[in-house]
């Protein structure tokens, strides 16, 4: 058989090794346009909220503007996470899409074929077979980091980027002009840690190929202008720099452990449980089993011996970047198992850079995979093709077998298909604010993930109002203080909006009862104070009495 043939063989087979991923990991309901049943729960909602409001908003300027989700809080798709990849064309064919429409099903699909097909083809570059690359496909596919990361935070779940550039790194024919560009001008309508990451590989390869005379000092820097066009053009279309501000809390607890390959969570039934630090999981990048298993082969067998290149011109850049990336990852708290070990003062200004990425123990994820691949392919290399092919494939079926009951239990949970969500919000009141104008709901205080945030606004979507109880990946924390500060004024003058509808907290609604007007609402809906101002006649006839809930005019 001719060597192309088998050449496209091999790579349709881990196509359909990525396809067979999915279905079993997924199943089918999720790939139903109208079923956002299993996208009520926490990210999932805020992501799948972003996208619905999105689709619904006018175009504005940038296009991933989104005003309706957030109000004064200066939203856009990329602040929800919402996968400007997919919402932004989505947009432009919403009238003719099915009302609700979700693509997250889809998103998952295509991140398991490209996360086997780019796998399959970094082991070919590497010198491994066809079958031993199938192997490290199957692998990628079920990479605890991978399979953990995909029912919380959707658009994560895009790790066959890094894989992407991983493969433009080792290739031994240099990636063409427009190859670099592309990969990063879509990881910016992604998510911006993949883009970060990319990025760190892009700035690898590009040096790596003027140190040995791959890249002309031309095409280096047409290069160099392309990534930083595609990289700014792509986040300010998808509305990235909304924000004044990108850093956020919790830098240096979401980290990356020292024990990282061992430390298995859930994802193991065999390997001892290590205890760690309590918000190390952002860094949770178990090897498994079987890759352990591999790595115990290729030193037994002195195949590692073969890494001493990585301090080779050739492979000097990556080691680089990826040992950066893994130091990045563990912040400045280090943590080995669950003891802190150092934590290493920084001035201000750096903590306020590097809270940008809040959750570094997310950076170690093209390290992880390189030792991923890298185990299958270092036995290959060592054994004869059978036997190598026999023990990786034992290794892989072992890993698979141990950690069924993580990657199970996204599927076993799915909920029936529904183009619903249920709501609290089930009193008549809601239906009859919106039929009477309302066109607006705010919450106060504003509480973002902790509060109220996703049955108040897919009421809002539900009735076509702006609602700033949101739950963002971003807040601008100086437009969060010029609305905090706002409200305060109108409580204490008696002036809150009307046409809005006021979720209030007990001491807020003491304040504003203060200042009640005989045709205002303030009353207990659905185990919510709510104010509307002039809203008094939303209660008739439903024995809910109007008056203030707490003190009086």
């Amino acid at each position: 058989m001719p060597t192309r043939v088998r050449d496209l063989l091999g790579g349709s087979a881990a196509v359909g090794l990525g396809l067979a991923a999915f279905f079993i990991f997924c199943g089918l309901s999720v790939l139903i346009p109208t079923n956002i049943a299993w996208l009520s729960v926490a990210d999932r909602a805020m992501h799948t909220l972003g996208w619905m409001f999105f689709r619904q908003a006018p175009w504005g300027i940038p296009p991933g503007a989104s005003p309706d989700l957030g109000i004064e809080l200066a939203n856009s798709i990329a602040l929800v996470d919402g996968l400007p990849l997919f919402a932004l064309p989505l947009k432009l064919v919403a009238q003719w899409l099915p009302q609700p429409f979700q693509y997250w099903g889809y998103w998952f699909l295509l991140c398991f074929v490209l996360q086997s097909a780019f796998t399959y083809a970094i082991a070919r570059e590497l010198g491994a077979g066809r079958l031993l690359s199938l192997v490290a496909a199957g692998f990628a596919l079920i990479t605890p980091a991978f399979l953990f990361r995909m029912p919380m935070h959707m658009a994560l779940s895009g790790h066959w980027v890094v894989l992407a550039g991983l493969w433009l790194y080792v290739r031994r024919v240099p990636p063409r002009l427009w190859m670099w560009p592309l990969l990063v001008g879509l990881t910016a309508a992604i998510h911006a840690y993949l883009l970060a990451m990319v990025l760190g590989l892009w700035l690898a390869a590009w040096l790596q190929r003027l140190w040995l005379a791959r890249l002309r000092r031309g095409a280096a820097a047409l290069e160099l202008a392309f990534v930083a066009a595609a990289t700014f053009a792509v986040l300010w279309t998808a509305g990235f720099f909304f924000t004044g501000s990108l850093g956020t809390y919790g830098y240096g607890d979401y980290k990356l452990n020292l024990l990282w390959p061992l430390i298995r969570y859930s994802w193991s039934q065999l390997f001892p449980d290590i205890a760690h630090t309590k918000y190390d999981y952002e860094g949770m990048s178990f090897l498994g089993i079987g890759v352990l298993a591999l790595l115990a082969v290729a030193i037994v067998s002195g195949a590692v011996l073969s890494l001493r290149s990585a301090l080779t011109r050739t492979w000097l850049p990556l080691t680089l970047a990826l040992v950066g990336m893994m130091v990045f990852a563990w912040s400045q708290k280090i943590a080995f198992a669950d003891q802190s070990v150092l934590d290493i003062p920084l001035p201000q200004g750096l903590l306020d850079l590097a809270s940008t990425f809040r959750s570094t123990g997310r950076f170690i994820w093209p390290l992880l995979y390189f030792v991923t691949i890298g185990s299958v392919v270092l036995v290959g290399r060592r054994l004869p093709a059978p036997a190598a092919v026999l023990i990786a494939t034992i290794a892989f079926a072992a890993q698979a077998v141990d950690s069924a009951p993580a990657w199970q239990s996204f599927a076993a949970r799915l909920p029936a298909p529904a183009a619903t969500w249920p709501t609290p919000l089930v009193s008549p009141v809601w239906d009859r604010a919106a039929a009477a104008g309302y066109t607006r709901v705010r919450a106060i205080p504003y509480r973002g993930m902790g509060g109220d945030w996703k049955a108040l606004s897919y009421y809002a979507l539900q009735h076509h109002m702006q609602v700033d109880a949101v739950y963002l990946g971003r807040v601008d924390q100086r437009a969060l203080g010029a609305l905090q500060a706002r409200e305060a004024a109108e409580i204490a003058a008696g002036a809150l909006e009307e046409r809005t509808l006021y979720v209030l907290d007990a001491a807020t609604a003491l304040e504003v009862s203060r200042h009640f007007a005989p045709d205002d609402l303030l009353a207990v809906i659905d185990e919510r104070i709510v104010f509307a101002r002039h809203g008094a006649g939303l209660v008739d006839g439903l024995d809910i009495p109007p008056h203030p809930v707490a003190g009086g005019n």
